[in-house]
């Protein structure tokens, strides 16, 4: 059993593998852990999931390579890949939140969201 402790971690050098997950110069992964977003390539389940996972893959490339800082919170805990689920912060700016404000993430919700319905781009009930 491996044990994280909950302490912030500048990640140096990090790439991003798509919206939710990052790798550090260690060869470390992070899973964003507030957000779920759209899968890549095979694992995506339609055209529009695909197309929005590489936008917000693009975005958070983008993002990462002109910030002066990334920074991983950790929460203690590994998901079923291995990566470590953290709080991602890029130059103090929650990544997580910002995805899903611009449309290119959904809130965690326990599962895996659907992305090719077009239902969750709805407008929600107030």
């Amino acid at each position: 059993m491996q044990i994280l402790l909950a302490f912030a971690v500048l990640l140096s050098q990090s790439t991003a593998i798509d919206g939710d997950t990052l790798r550090d110069a260690f060869g470390e992964r992070y899973r964003v852990e507030n957000i779920d977003a759209p899968e890549r390539g095979s694992r995506s389940e339609c055209r529009e999931e695909r197309l929005l996972a590489e936008a917000a893959s693009a975005y958070v490339a983008a993002w990462i390579a002109q910030a002066d800082r990334v920074d991983a919170h950790p929460t203690g805990r590994r998901d079923r890949y291995g990566r470590v689920v953290a709080r991602i912060e890029i130059d103090g700016v929650d990544l997580g939140e910002t995805l899903i404000a611009r449309g290119l993430a959904q809130p965690w919700r326990g599962r895996k969201a659907d992305f090719c319905s077009g239902a969750w781009l709805l407008p929600r009930a107030r």
